[in-house]
């Protein structure tokens, strides 16, 4: 626990109250252990499916409707990624939309959650179904698989992230343009002298989900997109938003897309291996369960090691990722001089956001993607001469 000098504290205070402090380590409470129950349902799920022999069973029916070893392939994911969603949707409502309205997080209403959850499965489950089915294929045909499933990896990851802004994001949040104002003639002053090339800054109605706060910088090339979110525009002054979107240009600047990016895909190669060497021998013991790794039916034991792998590397990944938000902190207080509005923003966004002031070092070393709220504001309060 990080200890603020009286000066900072009571900033922090006035922003963030103490009684919203105790609600957002209330919160915390909850999730922290709702998160290893999902894996355990995940885990149970899949490994019930393939163990029981519904999964061989499911490929075999399948192989008497479907000539076509691709589709066919791809039918078996896109029904086991559904199922699986089914199975988890108990937990994702409960995770998603009661924990959010009982924290006053949310004021979603059902319908519109259930649509967004719906468009997200039939995205994802179209997605997953071709990837998966020309991952079997590529399997089925090549020796040296591995490594071109290592390059397609590559290829998605950069696809995934150009493609993002313009259209995956627009299926579940309207994008406008902000009007002009002081407020987007600094931001895009900011990006432009960053070499982002930028012809407007986009609000986007996050509130139609939740009460939380968010911005990015996002895709490649002509997809490039500066957006912020109505409850970041509507939550904090005009200097805190500006040095908000300054961390998220920082990002940009300093090429923590294609850091991300690489760091993702040493993960996928990590994954790609163990699947080629303890998937492929663990399948080939049970030849009645599965063929081998280009049948069908081994998918869900192969996403079952692809669970324990991101659980296991999660302290990893994790770790890596704090790395590129510290810096982009950083990037942010050097580029801004906006006195004690750093201080002021990260704060106000652990407030919005319902994030605990002081985590526990074991849980940041686990869970966190970005740096500690009191961290944060500590880094920002030397950077602008408020803390030693």
């Amino acid at each position: 626990m990080i200890a603020f000098p009286p000066n900072v504290e009571q900033i922090v205070d006035s922003v963030y109250p103490v009684s919203r402090q105790m609600l957002a380590n209330e919160l915390a409470s909850i999730e922290r252990p709702l998160y290893f129950v999902f894996i355990a349902f995940e885990l149970a799920f899949l490994l019930w499916f393939y163990y029981s022999g519904l999964s061989a069973r499911l490929r075999t029916w399948l192989e008497s409707k479907i000539a076509n070893p691709f589709w066919r392939a791809a039918a078996f994911v896109a029904i086991v990624f559904v199922g699986l969603s089914i199975v988890l949707l108990p937990l994702t409502y409960y995770a998603g939309f009661v924990l959010p309205h009982e924290f006053g997080l949310s004021e979603e209403s059902f319908g519109r959650w259930f649509r967004d959850w719906s468009v997200g499965l039939a995205l994802s489950g179209a997605i997953a179904a071709i990837v998966g089915a020309l991952f079997l294929r590529v399997v089925a045909r090549f020796r040296a698989w591995p490594a071109i499933a290592a390059a397609g990896a590559a290829g998605l990851l950069i696809f995934g992230s150009a493609i993002y802004p313009v259209f995956i994001a627009p299926l579940f949040n309207k994008f406008t343009p902000l009007p002009p104002s002081p407020l987007t003639r600094a931001i895009l002053k900011l990006a432009a002298q960053q070499g982002i090339e930028a012809a407007a800054v986009y609000e986007y109605n996050m509130s139609l989900q939740t009460r939380e706060a968010n911005a990015y910088v996002a895709g490649l090339g002509k997809t490039e997109r500066i957006a912020v979110g109505d409850n970041l525009l509507r939550g904090m002054r005009r200097d805190e938003v500006l040095y908000v979107m300054a961390h998220e240009i920082g990002h940009y600047k300093l090429g923590h897309l294609w850091l991300g990016t690489f760091e993702a895909w040493i993960g996928s190669v990590l994954a790609i291996v163990l699947i080629a060497t303890v998937g492929a021998r663990l399948v080939a013991r049970r030849p009645a369960l599965a063929r081998d790794l280009s049948d069908p039916a081994a998918i869900p034991f192969m996403v079952a090691l692809l669970v324990v792998f991101q659980v296991v590397t999660a302290p990893i990944s994790n770790a890596l990722s704090r790395n590129i938000e510290h810096a982009a902190d950083v990037f942010a207080a050097e580029h801004t001089h906006l006195g004690d509005a750093g201080v002021r923003a990260q704060a106000r966004l652990a407030s919005m956001d319902l994030s605990p002031l002081h985590p526990s070092p074991l849980v940041v070393w686990y869970f966190y993607t970005h740096p500690p709220s009191d961290e944060r504001i500590m880094d920002a309060a030397r950077a602008a001469g408020v803390a030693p």
